[in-house]
This record gives structure tokens, sequence and C-alpha cells, in this order.
């Protein structure tokens, strides 16, 4: 029996307070699902798509850090943060299409399966990013016609947010490729979900290019647990967010996480068991096409 990975949220401590906001753009109009972390913690949110948001700190003295496509990442004091305002920028990306797909061709790439173990959100938006490496094999296919991630999903219609990135220059995710939000819809129990991405014509790059899943911690997709601890024989309430992820153990350290405001590189993991010496990857894959 597989053993799965739930990374949940006790939300019962009296230490915690609640801060509740809204985000807007410069015309005073809400910013759907912008990712919301507490700096150099692991916690965080997503506003809801009237650009609400309600976020547990300890300390208001802390910073949050407010990221949205196509708005400039701000941050913003814990006790200033009931109207936040972002900044919109110029989307610019360098021109890379010199021909339209002609589609008779097509490889799947990434060795990704709908087997393995789940990640939860754990009540945080994080984003797992896993990179694709170009290879002269692929010169004949170079378009991408879709991304497949297989995902887990306890409830219907969760959500989770396709994120697609640049390499930078030390190899971790940098911009935003595409200049507008994919939501992703899942089904109930476990999928393969596949997203077409024909319409903006990407070509795989010579450095590579990230594909993202990430977690929309919005008031839709929240799921709640009650355990029962024995020791304290009290019945506790954890909350987390759908859907997971479906990871498998691989030997590369291709995949980045986003959390507490910056990227972190998933190392090989050292301790004894069956993923020691692996790196337990989101199993997304692509699929290339002329």
């Amino acid at each position: 029996m597989k053993k799965f990975v739930l990374l949940l949220l006790f939300v019962s401590s009296c230490m915690y307070s609640q801060i509740k906001g809204i985000v807007l753009d410069e015309n005073n109009k809400p910013i759907s699902y912008v990712n919301i972390w507490v700096e150099n913690e692991n916690i965080g949110t997503t506003s809801e798509g009237n650009g609400s948001f309600s976020i547990q700190v300890e300390d208001q003295n802390k910073v949050l850090i407010f990221s949205a496509l196509g708005f400039e990442t701000k941050k913003v004091k814990i006790s200033e943060a009931e109207k936040v305002v972002l900044k919109e920028i110029a989307f610019q990306l360098d021109e890379v299409i010199i021909s339209k797909s002609r589609s008779t061709v097509e490889i799947e790439i990434g060795g990704s399966k709908n087997i393995g173990d789940k990640h939860l959100s754990g009540g945080v938006p994080w984003i797992y990013a896993k990179r694709f490496n170009y290879s002269n094999d692929f010169s004949k296919t170079p378009f991408i016609k879709n991304t497949i991630i297989f995902t887990k999903s306890e409830i219907k219609n969760a959500t989770f947010k396709l994120r697609i990135f640049e390499v930078n220059k030390e190899g971790a995710p940098g911009l935003d490729l595409l200049n507008e939000d994919i939501i992703v819809i899942v089904k109930k129990g476990k999928g393969e979900n596949k997203i077409d991405l024909t319409k903006y014509n990407l070509v795989l790059p010579q450095n590579g290019i990230f594909i993202a899943f990430e977690w929309m911690i919005i008031e839709s997709n929240k799921i709640k647990y009650n355990f029962d601890e024995k020791e304290s024989n009290k019945n506790r309430e954890y909350i987390t967010f759908a859907p997971s992820i479906v990871c498998n153990p691989v030997e590369l350290e291709n995949t980045f996480e986003y959390r507490g405001g910056k990227w972190i590189q998933r190392k090989k993991n050292i301790r004894e068991g069956k993923y020691k010496n692996k790196v337990t990857e989101p199993a997304i894959n692509l699929t290339l096409t002329n």
C-alpha cells in the first residue's frame, strides 16, 4: 500500500491573528488569484476572484510578498496590507516564433507517470516547476503542443494555475513566458490533465523551459479533515486545498519550488528509505510537434 504525503495546516491556534485585505490594480479593479507569501516563511495564500484575501499570521511586523502575472512584485508590511495596489508592467517577450506548427508528428517527453505519492498544498500557494531541457533530438518537433499534468482531487472542479517560465542565467525559473493566467479545472479522483498550448506557438528554447503547477489557496478548493488525537483525546480540524499533484521519484535535480517569496531547488533526499538519493518531481510531461 502506498504512503501518501499529506502536508496539512493546523488552524486552531490562538497565537495567530487573521489579516484580511484586497489586492487592486491602479484602476481600482480587483486582481484575482494573486500569489501571496509571508517573506521567508512557509505561510501564504491566494487572493479570491474578487481580489480579497485573508491570512493567519503571528507577527504583524512581518512582510507580505504579492506576485501576479502582468504586475510588479510588491512587498508590504502586514500591518499595511488592508489595501494593496499592484503596478502593471509592460509584457515583453523575445521573438522566438518563425513559423506555425504543422502538427503532423508528435513526441511526448518528461517521463512522468500517473503513479506515485501525491503532494497536497499544505495550505500554502507553492509552485512546483519542472525543467525540460532541449535536445537535438527535438529539432524536428520544436513546438509545444500541450502539457500533461497528473493530479488527484477529493472534490469536484478543483482548480490550479498552470505557469510557464523561462530558464534564467542561474538555471532557475525566470520570467513568465505567457501574458495570461491559465486556470485548469480538475475532475474528482485521479486524472490526466492535458492542457492545449497550440495557440501560443511556443517553441522549446535551447536553454530549456519550466512548466509549473501552482496551488490556489481559495475557498472553492478547501478541504477539511478531522483527526482524533489520542494523546490529548481531542478532535482537531486540519485544512488543505485541492487538487494534489502526483510526484515521481527521479535522480535529476530539475525541480524548483516557490515558497517564502523565492525559488528553491529540490535536492536529492539523503535520508534512508525508498526516496534515498531521489528527488520528488511533479508528474508533468510535454507533447512536442512539428
